[in-house]
């Protein structure tokens, strides 16, 4: 049995509140869905952009780690973005929202990037998840940027910080065709009136499905390993 202060957990157990959801910081959300991704086969790079976005994603009042759960269930079959001026259109399957996210921002300022003339992005899967990485390019290029799709619009600034104030609708992860354009940035004084609550804590199921993936990274303790921990010289001067 496994206990609570086992080096090889994501990270200590949290105890669920009202028996149904957990709490944790930020850095932990971070730290658990990093670990769960490279636990899924994503890259190391891949990976640590994962938890950024599941981090980014919780501050703003969404469900991040159970967005990017949802994600990791199908992201070996969605396929990578062919950024093109204007649109990039998805070959044969559905685009993966992180790749085509950190495309997204690798692109700001290139004619592939989104720019005056707007760009889109057809068929991306679980949507959500490319938002912190519109957020960045609206970063790197000092401007807002509006992105769009079916039932869902907002702005991203680099002027906000805080709760996402629209509704997003249900988080059903089917692709959608989204668009992304430049607009104006608001008046200082301009007020936004509808209001987001942010996400209290994280569903107890949905960390146990992150956990599992993020031990799948480490190694479990054994005799040999505990009596090969530490240095085994002499470190007395």
């Amino acid at each position: 049995m496994m206990s609570p202060n086992d080096p090889t957990r994501s990270a200590s157990a949290p105890v669920a509140q009202d028996g149904a959801r957990v709490c944790l910081s930020l850095s932990e959300i971070n730290a658990l869905c990093f670990k769960a991704a490279r636990g899924s086969g994503l890259t190391w790079g891949e990976a640590e952009e994962a938890g950024w976005a599941a981090a980014w994603l919780t501050r703003a009042g969404l469900a991040g780690p159970s967005i990017l759960l949802n994600w990791l269930k199908e992201c070996d079959g969605l396929s990578c973005p062919m950024p093109e001026a204007g649109r990039w259109a998805a070959r044969m399957r559905p685009l993966c929202p992180l790749r085509t996210g950190i495309a997204l921002a690798d692109h700001a300022g290139l004619p592939e990037g989104p720019g005056e003339d707007g760009l889109q992005i057809d068929s991306v899967a679980h949507p959500r998840l490319i938002l912190p990485f519109v957020a960045r390019a609206a970063t790197r290029l000092d401007l807002p940027l509006r992105i769009g799709w079916v039932g869902a619009e907002l702005t991203l600034d680099t002027a906000a910080n805080g709760p996402i104030t629209v509704s997003l609708g249900e988080d059903a992860g089917a692709p959608v065709d989204l668009w992304i354009a430049v607009v104006a940035r608001p008046e200082p004084n301009e007020q936004q009136t509808d209001c987001a609550v942010p996400t209290k804590g994280i569903a107890f199921a949905d960390w146990q499905a992150l956990d599992a993936l993020a031990l799948r990274v480490t190694v479990p303790p054994s005799a040999g390993s505990r009596a090969g921990a530490g240095d085994a010289g002499d470190d007395n001067d």
